[in-house]
C-alpha cells in the first residue's frame, strides 16, 4: 500500500494524487461510521464476509486496471474507494469479534500475538511490494485479490457468529437511520474513551512524522551520503536512513515482542503502559531534532521498545472500557480517532515550512507529555472504579 503515492504521483500529478487520497480517506471514515453501528444491530460475520467480498472483487478491479489492456489509474481509484470504505467498515468489527470472544484477563496476551502477527505481515509485504509493484503490478493485485478471497472462506468456514444484538436495543434503535449521528455523538458523554481516543490520536500523530516530516527533514539535511558509523566503510543519504529506521522498527518489533512479554508478564500494566509511552516519545523527540546517524538508530531502538510495550496493554484498556452492547460503535470512533491522528501529521508539513526544527521537537515533545498525563489520570481512574 504505500507503493500507491508513489503510483498515482507519476499517473496523475501530485497535487491530484493529493486530492484523490483525501476522497479516499473519507470513504474509509464514511465506512467506519456506517460499519459499526450496522454491526452492533446485525452482528459481526455478515458484515465481514460482505466486506471482504467487496475488498476481493475491488481489488479484481484494480488489477484488470493496470494490466496488458492498458493502466487506467481513474478507474484504479474509484475500485480504492471502494476497497478503503470496505476496509472502513469491517476494522472496527473485527476489533469487536476479538472483544466479543475473549476475557479481559486474555486481552493483553490477545492483542500482543495480533501486534506481532501485524508488523510480520507488514514486512512480508513491503519486501513484495518492493520486489513486485513497479514491474508486475498486475499480478501483485492479482495476489492481493486471492488472498482477501482466502480469508472470506476463512471466515465463511471457520469463524462463528460472535455477537446476537439485544433485541430490546435493536428495537430501540429500529427506524431511527437519519438518527445515526445521534448515536455516535453520545458517546461523547463517554469520558474515558473520549480522553483514551484524544491520547491515542496524539500518539499515532506523533508515529506518522517518521515518513511525513521527518523524513522530509532527513532528505532536505542529508542530501549527499554521509559516512554512517566511524568504524564502517559505509555511506547513507536521508532517504537512506528513513529507510533504515523503518526497518530497525519492524526487525525490532518483530524479534522482541515475545521476548520483552515475557519479561514483563509480572509487572503491573500501568507501570509497563507508562513506562512504554515515555520510551517511545523520548525516541521520537529525538527522531525528530538529531543529525546523527548514530543517536537515530538509538532512539529507534528506544521508541521501538516502548511501542512493544504500550502497545498491547493499551488496546486491552480500550475494549474494556467499551460497552456490550455498542462494541463495534465505540470502534468504529475509535479507528475515526486513529485516521485523524493520521491525517493532523500533514499540519506538521505545513508548518514545517514557517518554524525551525526545534518548534516542532518542543510541540513532538508536548504533545508526549500530555498523552503520558492522560493515561496516567486513565489509569488512576480505571483503577478505581475496579475497586
Amino acid at each position: 500500500m504505500p507503493y500507491l503515492i508513489i503510483y498515482f504521483s507519476k499517473q496523475v500529478g501530485s497535487l491530484i494524487t493529493g486530492v484523490l487520497f483525501l476522497i479516499v480517506m473519507i470513504s474509509n471514515v464514511l465506512g467506519s461510521v456506517l460499519g459499526g453501528s450496522w454491526s452492533d444491530k446485525t452482528g459481526r460475520k455478515r458484515i465481514i464476509l460482505l466486506a471482504e467480498l467487496i475488498i476481493f472483487l475491488g481489488y479484481m478491479g484494480v488489477a484488470f486496471s493496470n494490466s496488458v489492456w492498458g493502466v487506467y489509474p481513474y478507474i484504479s481509484f474509484l475500485f480504492f474507494v471502494l476497497i478503503q470504505f470496505s476496509h472502513g467498515m469491517v476494522n472496527p468489527v473485527y476489533q469487536a469479534l476479538i472483544i466479543d470472544v475473549s476475557s479481559p484477563l486474555e486481552r493483553k496476551a490477545i492483542y500482543t500475538y495480533s501486534y506481532w502477527l501485524r508488523n510480520i505481515g507488514i514486512a512480508i509485504g513491503s519486501m513484495v511490494g518492493a520486489f513486485l509493484f513497479f514491474h508486475y503490478l498486475f499480478y501483485l493485485f492479482l495476489g492481493v485479490a486471492a488472498a482477501t478471497l482466502l480469508s472470506f472462506f476463512i471466515t465463511l468456514f471457520f469463524i462463528k457468529e460472535t455477537y446476537v444484538p439485544d433485541q430490546d436495543y435493536v428495537n430501540e434503535h429500529k427506524g431511527r437511520r437519519f438518527k445515526l449521528l445521534k448515536s455516535y455523538t453520545n458517546m461523547l458523554g463517554h469520558r474515558m474513551f473520549v480522553v483514551f481516543s484524544f491520547a491515542s490520536l496524539l500518539i499515532i500523530s506523533v508515529e506518522e512524522q517518521l515518513t511525513n516530516y521527518i523524513g522530509v527533514r532527513l532528505a532536505n539535511e542529508f542530501p549527499e551520503p554521509i559516512q554512517f558509523v566511524p568504524f564502517l566503510p559505509l555511506e547513507v543519504d536521508g532517504v537512506n536512513l528513513l529507510g533504515i529506521l523503518k526497518s530497525e522498527n519492524t526487525i525490532l518489533v518483530v524479534c522482541l515482542t515475545m521476548i520483552l512479554t515475557g519479561l514483563l508478564r509480572k509487572r503491573h500494566d500501568q507501570s509497563v503502559l507508562l513506562v512504554g509511552l515515555v520510551l517511545f516519545f523520548i525516541g521520537y523527540t529525538v527522531i525528530s531534532i538529531s543529525q546523527s546517524p548514530v543517536v537515530l538508530i538509538v532512539a529507534m531502538l528506544f521508541a521501538s521498545i516502548g511501542e512493544i510495550m504500550y502497545i498491547p496493554v493499551s488496546q486491552a484498556m480500550l475494549a474494556n472500557m467499551v460497552p456490550d452492547h455498542a462494541r463495534s460503535t465505540y470502534m468504529a470512533v475509535y479507528s475515526i480517532a486513529i485516521m485523524i491522528g493520521v491525517s493532523s501529521a500533514g499540519i506538521f508539513m505545513i508548518i514545517s515550512s514557517w518554524v525551525p526544527p526545534i518548534v516542532l521537537t518542543g510541540l513532538i515533545a508536548l504533545m508526549g507529555v500530555v498523552s503520558i498525563h492522560l493515561f496516567y489520570r486513565l489509569g488512576h481512574n480505571m483503577s478505581r472504579e475496579g475497586n
